[in-house]
């Protein structure tokens, strides 16, 4: 259940009290939505963890940019200058070419078996297994687990009590068991709190703001709404995981230009609109079933209406 916390004279209660009502009919698990900085919804009872999916690569996209920051990489470098050539099947020459960029963009020119498919910084595609070696890389320049530097670079400084990275039963070619993300809406929220302040916490720089920047910036020409793992909402056009089709508009035809976002399987979600200082996390159960395909736009529809200047 989610519930309004804060009653805002610019907000109409009964159009929030419909949203959440939408919300929840629709499998939501839990819901918070932040404006100013101040709750306005909020889960009812103990916080309820939830694998996020693809949400979870717009957190890895941050501790990236954190890395950068510590100069432990640059998203140009060549990835073989971080893992052992061989990595891929492609041609020697070919997966040279192959960057951390190229891996946050999905412009990667291979497959899910890292087989040659398309071309390298080429056209989007989707790939769960190439974006997933950049967090062995993360791991073998710190010496420590995905879990301990998440924890010391991002989760505990946000205060993100109830977000770990668990195994699952996928493994990389290599072996490498691929990590899922468990998190409750209450934490997302401060990692979209985090990008609506430019990467500063408690007067802390934690992700350089230049990163922030470019990671929302459209990577590629065929899917220029997609960056380094967070969506725009400006592009003229988009692609979708999965899907080999160009779809034209903005994702969320409802939502404003300035919307970005992380999105996940199952209607797991994480937006920022920076114009009205707005973060909405979302998650939602795999028990739920597939979450209905308009309901992003009409849920900022519904959202949008109920604020009232």
């Amino acid at each position: 259940m989610n519930e309004i916390v804060t009653s805002k004279s610019d907000w109409s209660t009964p159009l929030l009290e419909e949203l959440i009502q939408y919300s929840n009919d629709h499998g939501t698990t839990e819901l918070v939505v932040d404006c100013n900085q101040q709750p306005l919804i909020r889960p009812v009872g103990t916080a309820i963890e939830t694998d996020i999916f693809a949400v979870q690569k717009g957190i890895l996209s941050l501790l990236i940019g954190i890395a950068e920051e510590k100069y432990l990489l640059e998203t140009c470098d060549a990835i073989n200058h971080h893992l052992d050539p061989e990595w891929t099947a492609l041609s020697p020459w070919h997966e040279a070419s192959v960057t951390i960029e190229t891996l946050l963009a999905m412009t990667t020119g291979m497959d899910e078996q890292l087989q040659p498919l398309g071309e390298v910084g080429g056209g989007w595609r989707y790939n769960n297994t190439a974006y997933n070696y950049l967090k062995k890389i993360l791991c073998l320049h710190t010496g420590l687990s995905l879990n301990e530097l998440s924890r010391e670079w991002l989760f505990n400084p946000l205060g993100m009590k109830n977000t770990r990275w668990e195994a699952r039963e996928q493994k990389l070619p290599d072996g490498t068991a691929i990590t899922g993300l468990q998190s409750t809406a209450d934490d997302l929220a401060k990692i979209g709190r985090l990008v609506l302040n430019e990467g500063v916490w408690n007067d802390m720089q934690i992700v350089p703001n230049h990163y922030l920047n470019q990671m929302t910036q459209g990577a590629s020409a065929d899917n220029p709404a997609w960056g380094f793992c967070w969506w725009n909402n400006c592009a003229d056009q988009f692609m979708l995981p999965m899907k080999d089709k160009i779809y034209p508009g903005n994702v969320v035809p409802t939502a404003p230009e300035d919307l970005i976002s992380v999105r996940g399987a199952f209607g797991n979600l994480l937006y920022i609109l920076p114009r009205y200082s707005l973060v909405v996390a979302r998650t939602r159960k795999i028990e739920a079933g597939k979450s209905a395909p308009d309901f992003e736009s009409e849920f900022w529809r519904r959202l949008l209406l109920a604020k009232l200047n």
